[in-house]
Order: structure tokens, then C-alpha cells, then sequence
């Protein structure tokens, strides 16, 4: 059962100082702001997890979901989100994605997924976000969405 119209909570889920707030993309709603008054991200630095839990139904997901595969993908809570789910895509504008994710995720767990034997692994801890750029203080965090979501639309 999904809770509409009730404003998430959200939650810093990494070691840096990042803000909540309007998108520097128009018409983009919230996004992700490393603080003004931050030391910048280096470069190549792991920024934290994409948080969420393991969703097989895809006929049932939120509109933050992160796919692994077709058949199974990272959802975020629309309650109670983590900040790198707020990061928004610079496609199509003149910023530059500044974030990248790698699935740290062998085939040996995907066939444990699929068979929902979900023991082995922590779902908190497999997609791994890291700067792609140097991030310098008041910056916004971009993350690439994949080609697959923008043919959705």
C-alpha cells in the first residue's frame, strides 16, 4: 500500500555535509547539495550506498528505484529516504553527471536474489556511489539515471 501525499523524511546517509534543496535544473523539484561551507570531494572518492530494499515486483515500485536488472531493483522507502536518492540526472542540460555508481554484485548473489535465499549479502551495501568529478562547495550531486529510463518517458 502506498502513502501519497505525505512529504518524505530524509536521512544523510554518507560522511560528507550535503543539503536538501531546490534543484539548480528548472521545474526539476529537490536536489542534492554538497554545503557551502564544506571542504570539496575530491575526485574518485566513494561518496556512501544507495539505500533501499530488494524489490522483485516491478509492477509495485516507487519512482526511486535503482535497477540491478529487468527483473530486480533497489527501491527507496518514499517515506523516509536516504539524500542519494534525491540526486537528480543532468541530462539534457548544461551540468555534468558528477557521480557514478558501480553494482558491487557478483552473479553468484543475483542467482541467491532470484531465488530469494537473501542471506549472504547486506541489500544496504551493493550499490556503491562515487565522485566522478571534483565536487567544490555549494555544487549540486548529479547522477546518471542509464539510457533505459529516459526512453520510459
Amino acid at each position: 500500500m502506498r502513502l501519497l501525499n505525505i512529504a518524505p523524511k530524509y536521512y544523510n546517509n554518507t560522511k560528507f555535509k550535503l543539503e536538501v534543496k531546490e534543484s539548480s535544473i528548472q521545474n526539476a523539484g529537490l536536489g542534492l547539495f554538497l554545503h557551502k561551507e564544506s571542504e570539496p570531494i575530491q575526485k574518485d572518492m566513494f561518496l556512501g550506498y544507495y539505500h533501499g530494499f530488494w524489490n522483485y515486483d516491478m509492477q509495485n515500485q516507487s519512482n526511486c528505484s535503482y535497477y540491478i536488472n529487468k527483473r530486480i531493483c533497489i527501491d527507496i522507502n518514499e517515506i523516509y529516504r536516504p539524500f542519494t536518492s534525491i540526486m537528480n540526472d543532468a541530462y539534457r542540460t548544461d551540468f555534468n553527471n558528477n557521480i557514478i555508481s558501480k553494482i558491487n554484485i557478483d552473479e553468484n548473489v543475483l542467482q541467491n536474489i532470484r531465488k530469494k535465499n537473501c542471506d549472504k549479502y547486506d541489500p544496504n551495501k551493493i550499490i556503491e556511489l562515487y565522485t566522478k568529478l571534483d565536487i567544490m562547495p555549494g555544487e549540486e550531486l548529479f547522477f546518471e539515471y542509464g539510457d533505459g529510463y529516459w526512453k520510459s518517458w
